[in-house]
C-alpha cells in the first residue's frame, strides 16, 4: 500500500476514493481503492490527525492532480464544497442516516462477495467491526460506532465512501400527474 499519492502504482482499473472529514475530536481519513471488474483493491489509507483543514485540502488537491481519480466522495460541507468547484470528479455526499445505511449495506455486500480484500491491519478491520446497526425510536435505521480515543469509525466511513456502488442522479417524476375522474 502506498503512503502518499505519488507512491500509488499506475492503475489498471479506475481509482475511487473516500474522505471522511474529522471535525474537532476525530481524525480525517482518506481511502483510495482501485476498482477493476467489480473488485476493490486498497491502494492507500491515510490518517490526518491534528492536521489543519488547509493542509488536508492541499493534500486532496494534490491527489486529484497527480492520480487519475475517477471519483472522490467527500462530505459536502467545508472541504467537499471547495474541491467540487475545481474538480468535477469530486462527489459531494450528505452524511444522513439513509446515506450511511446505503454505504454500509453496499460495503457489507462487497465483503460478503469477497470483492474487497482488505490490508492485514488491525485498525481498519476493528473499525469495520465497530459499526452497529440500531433502530431509532422514530423507526429509522442508524449505523454508527462508539466513540473511542482512536475515533468514531472514521476509517470505515472513508472506505465505505470509496467502495460505494455508483448511482446516477436520483430519478424524479416526469412532471406528469395521473388523475382519475369519477362520475
Amino acid at each position: 500500500m502506498a503512503q502518499d499519492a505519488s507512491d500509488v502504482a499506475v492503475p489498471h482499473g479506475r481509482l475511487v476514493a473516500g474522505f471522511d472529514v474529522g471535525l474537532t475530536r476525530d481524525r480525517s481519513e482518506l481511502a483510495v481503492f482501485e476498482e477493476a471488474e467489480g473488485c476493490f483493491t486498497c491502494r492507500m489509507l491515510r490518517s490526518f490527525e491534528g492536521v489543519p483543514f488547509a493542509e488536508q485540502e492541499a493534500h486532496l488537491r494534490r491527489l486529484l492532480s497527480v492520480l487519475p481519480v475517477a471519483r472522490l466522495s467527500v462530505d459536502r460541507s467545508g472541504i467537499g464544497m471547495n474541491l467540487a468547484r475545481d474538480f468535477p470528479q469530486v462527489a459531494e455526499e450528505n452524511f444522513t442516516n439513509e446515506a450511511k445505511e446505503r454505504w454500509a449495506t453496499d460495503f457489507k455486500i462487497l465483503l460478503q462477495r469477497r470483492d474487497v480484500p482488505l490490508p492485514r491491519q488491525r485498525e481498519p478491520v476493528g473499525q469495520i467491526h465497530s459499526i452497529k446497526r440500531r433502530v431509532l425510536p422514530s423507526g429509522k435505521v442508524s449505523f454508527d460506532a462508539e466513540r473511542t480515543n482512536r475515533g468514531h469509525a472514521d476509517k470505515f466511513w472513508a472506505v465505505a465512501l470509496a467502495c460505494q456502488r455508483e448511482r446516477g442522479p436520483e430519478r424524479r417524476g416526469t412532471g406528469e400527474i395521473g388523475v382519475r375522474v369519477i362520475g
